[in-house]
Formats: structure tokens, sequence, C-alpha cells
């Protein structure tokens, strides 16, 4: 009998020995993941941490183009919101003579400034890491002033994004055929001379635009193509 509880004192020892075993173990590689997670998980620096310039009132510019109508000339409206430049939001509208919006796109204000984040050289050597820290201290060195002359310079030439496609252009989209959007429109397009394309760039990307056109048979704005 007292062998008997001898060996089931040692089965017990022996369980409980295999568990702490196991949970120190458990303990060890969970140490190891957290340390690894610190390192592995570094958050990038946020290059916008010092962008705090704010728009007070609402700013709008326009230009006239004929676009939806052959004999009278649209608005193109630019509204930029109050508010911090890197939440806000603006718009692009296109308005007719009659005062109805034909086509619309809204996006973020933070358009007018990211490009400031680009500097005009980087280095070559040292790496990856080494044009991360030269990215950080280029970031960091953009002072208010920088970003507010950026800001001005890139609200004043919003509408170079915005330009009318050339007549004698018209036949480079045969080369783009199989890109269209709307082949019904594209022989519209075709047929009718009258018709004024415009190419907008996509002003939330990084790069690439829309040309768009108004479809008299179908009494609205369509994309014709999406490009880079």
């Amino acid at each position: 009998m007292n062998i008997k509880k001898a060996f089931i004192s040692l089965v017990i020892l022996t369980t409980f020995l295999s568990c702490n075993s196991n949970k120190t173990k458990d303990n060890q590689s969970n140490t190891v993941n957290d340390s690894l997670k610190t390192v592995t998980d570094k958050v990038a620096y946020d290059r916008t941490e010092n962008l705090n310039l704010s728009v007070a009132d609402t700013i709008k510019k326009s230009a006239s183009y004929f676009f939806s109508n052959p004999q009278s000339k649209d608005l193109f409206l630019l509204t930029i919101e109050p508010g911090m430049v890197k939440n806000s939001k603006s718009s692009l509208q296109i308005i007719t003579a009659d005062n109805q919006v034909v086509y619309s796109q809204i996006f973020d204000t933070y358009y007018f400034i990211k490009w400031i984040y680009d500097p005009d050289t980087i280095p070559t050597t040292g790496g990856q890491e080494a044009y991360e820290k030269y990215m950080e201290n280029y970031w960091k060195s953009i002072t208010p002033k920088q970003y507010e002359t950026h800001f001005k310079k890139s609200v004043d030439s919003f509408f170079d994004a915005i330009y009318p496609m050339v007549k004698n252009r018209y036949a480079d989209l045969k080369n783009w055929e199989e890109d269209i959007n709307d082949k019904d429109f594209f022989q519209e397009v075709l047929a009718d001379t009258t018709i004024h394309l415009f190419d907008i760039s996509c002003f939330d990307c990084d790069e690439g635009s829309a040309i768009i056109g108004y479809s008299r048979k179908q009494n609205k704005v369509l994309t014709l193509l999406e490009h880079d």
C-alpha cells in the first residue's frame, strides 16, 4: 500500500514539474516574441507631424472652358473647405451655364501639400537605412513658411492638372482603343467633332488621370479612358 502511494506521489510530482516547465518555456517564448514585436513593429516617422497648416476661410478658384455645350462655356470650380490641410476636403465641380453640376470630384486637401515631401536629391549610398534617416531629417526640417508657400503655389497652379485635349490628339485615342472604358462613347467622340475631351488628374492618387467628356446621347459626363 505504501509503495502504491509512493508511486502515485511520484506521478503527481512529475506532472507538476512538467507543467511548470512548459509554462516557463511559454513565458520565455512570449518574452522573445514581445521583444521581436518591439523591433519589427517600429512605427515609421509620421511626415505630417509638423504639418499644422490650416485654411481659415473657404477658398474658391475657377476657370471656364467649352465642355458640355459647344455654344457656352462651363465653369470649372475648385473649392477648398476650411480646416487643417491634412484633414479637410476639397472638390472640383464642372457647372454648366444654366447652373447644373455635371461633374464632381471630392479629394483630400492634402493633395496641395503632398509633393513637398519629395526632396530634390536623395542619398545614393548607405542603403535603405541611410535613405530612411535622410528622409526623416528632411521632413522634420520643413518650416511652417515652406508649407504655406508650397500650398499657395499648388493652389494657384491647380488648373495645370486639368487641360483640354486638342483635336489633332483625338487620333491618338485609337492607339488606346483596347483600354477605352466606354466603346459607345468612343464612337460618339469620333463621330461628333464638337465634343470636348479633358484630361483630369486623380487628385487622391500618386499618379494617373482620366479623360472625360460630355456625351450628348446619354446627356452626362463619361470617362473615356483612365491612364497613368
